[in-house]
């Protein structure tokens, strides 16, 4: 396996020396570069993994240096290096698509935990995607409606046999599982399309206004009625009216809406003539309606006016699996508006945004990835990108349980980095095939290796435990890599290391 290249860019030479002397003693092919100048060179030829970047160099700079490593280097992962840790260094370096920055002098450790961090991070973007959801194709698109789950498809199934009539539609759920959105996807696939549609949110509107909002008023019926004005009933003659959170309707007014429905015609407020509409009612509700006429709150009479046709939304931890498609969706709306360039998401971050419960739907996920791929240094949203709490909620639930590979070892092994948590529900990737040697016991390893111990060098004898420790993790999880460097608290390059010096 391919070493990672990183590549040093620092004009002072100590520092090169020091950072090719510890990284190479780690595995890493190191390369240097000692101006901004020269480093864009090495990088065009070298194609590094990780970029160490010093900020204040004679000649170019170091935020000049990442301008053009956006073009010259764009897969790498560049980490600026500066001694002046300003608000506008740290702005400017995220600005232009730094993976990090760490402030000088720093602890070695850290830097070493960062460059790994890196590394994966360059992984995960670079590794090639399997079992991935299938692409949306232009109706998908188009409708806005995403889903291949079961609980989706009975709902596009029940939008299919409604869309056509003039039937009145309830569509309820919870805040934020698009109850809107399937409103338009009927009016879109009835024969009043080329009318109009108007959705008004009844619980935006204030009580003494929604009548007025809803069925016009005359000419000096309230103060501040200064002129005759239409509604929406009226406006929407011959369309469909959405009226979204029904259940925060005044009694009044839903007296005035059970009118509409029956005899089709409305009055203005104030007014005396009586008008004539033909419009299609769709409503909508996140409240237990049946609740509400118990305690007098809705009509019931309405409420059976409305409830003809009933279509329950799902919850998103209830379709988890169409999260795939639902992402992709919005990353290409994003992208399509300019207001992003991330286009894809990381297996890492994909496992915790599938793992999450989602209390606010499907809008919290849009929230959630327009956040994170206007945060992304490139075109892949990682698991760094994702807001902290929901990382945090679902990584502790995955967190690797410690293990003799997290604390250091001596000089000649090389310590290594803290690992980082990662979620049980990883991507699926390529097995390690281990060789069908039976593995031992723990304390028949220990006692076959320290029966001879004063034999052999106490280095070998490490090497012999850590050897049966991996050979043991990957029989159990069956050669799947993810899974045993999780077992074994060591991050998946770490592992693949092991595995390649052990012959395994």
């Amino acid at each position: 396996m391919k070493s990672p290249v990183v590549l040093v860019i620092d004009d002072d030479t100590e520092v090169r020396y020091t950072l090719e002397r510890i990284l190479s003693a780690r595995d890493y092919e190191v390369v240097t570069a000692d101006s901004g100048e020269e480093g864009l060179k090495v990088a065009k030829q070298a194609k590094p993994t990780v970029i160490l970047l010093d900020n204040r160099m004679g000649g170019m700079s170091g935020i000049e240096t990442l301008q053009h490593l956006r073009h010259t280097a764009p897969g790498s992962m560049v980490i600026l290096m500066t001694a002046f840790g300003t608000a506008q260094t740290a702005i400017e370096a995220m600005k232009f698509g730094a993976f990090d920055y760490i402030i000088k002098p720093f602890d070695m450790q850290k830097i070493l935990n960062l460059i790994e961090k890196a590394v994966m991070a360059y992984e995960d973007i670079n590794q090639e995607a399997k079992g991935t959801a299938p692409i949306l194709n232009s109706e998908d698109y188009k409708e806005g409606l995403v889903g291949s789950s079961e609980p989706m498809q009975e709902v596009l199934k029940i939008i299919g046999q409604v869309a056509a009539s003039d039937a009145t539609v309830m569509i309820t759920g919870e805040s934020g599982t698009g109850k809107e959105l399937v409103a338009r996807c009927i009016f879109q696939h009835s024969h009043r399309s080329s009318k109009p549609f108007i959705a008004v949110n009844c619980a935006a509107i204030p009580e003494n206004l929604i009548e007025s909002e809803l069925f016009g008023h005359e000419k000096g019926s309230f103060t501040g009625a200064t002129g005759q004005r239409k509604g929406k009933f009226e406006l929407c003659d011959g369309g469909t009216i959405f009226l979204d959170e029904i259940g925060d309707m005044s009694p009044p007014t839903q007296t005035k809406i059970l009118r509409a429905l029956q005899e089709g015609e409305i009055q203005r407020v104030g007014g005396t003539d009586t008008i004539k509409v033909d419009v299609r009612l769709i409503a909508a509700t996140n409240k237990n309606l049946e609740e509400m006429i118990k305690d007098a709150s809705f009509r019931e009479d309405l409420y059976y006016r409305l409830n003809v046709f009933r279509i329950r939304l799902p919850g998103l931890r209830d379709r988890l699996e169409d999260i795939p498609l639902l992402v992709e969706f919005m990353l290409q709306r994003l992208v399509k508006e300019g207001k992003a360039r991330a286009s894809r998401v990381s297996p890492d971050a994909m496992a915790i945004l599938q793992t999450h419960k989602w209390p606010g739907n499907v809008r919290e996920l849009e929230n959630v990835m327009f956040r994170s791929a206007v945060i992304a240094q490139g075109d892949t949203i990682l698991k760094k990108d994702l807001p902290t709490e929901i990382v945090m909620a679902v990584g502790d639930k995955a967190a690797p349980t410690p293990s003799p590979f997290n604390q250091p070892a001596t000089t000649e092994e090389k310590p290594e980095a803290a690992p980082e948590a990662k979620p049980a529900a990883d991507a699926p990737e390529e097995k390690i095939i281990i060789d069908d040697t039976p593995t031992l016991g723990v304390e028949e390893a220990f006692d076959m290796v320290f029966s001879t111990a004063s034999e052999r060098n106490p280095k070998d004898i490490l090497h012999e435990v850590e050897k049966e420790m991996i050979r043991r993790a990957l029989a159990q999880t069956e050669g799947n890599q993810a899974k045993a460097a999780g077992m074994l608290g060591i991050t998946r390059a770490t592992l693949k290391k092991r595995v390649d010096s052990y012959e395994l």
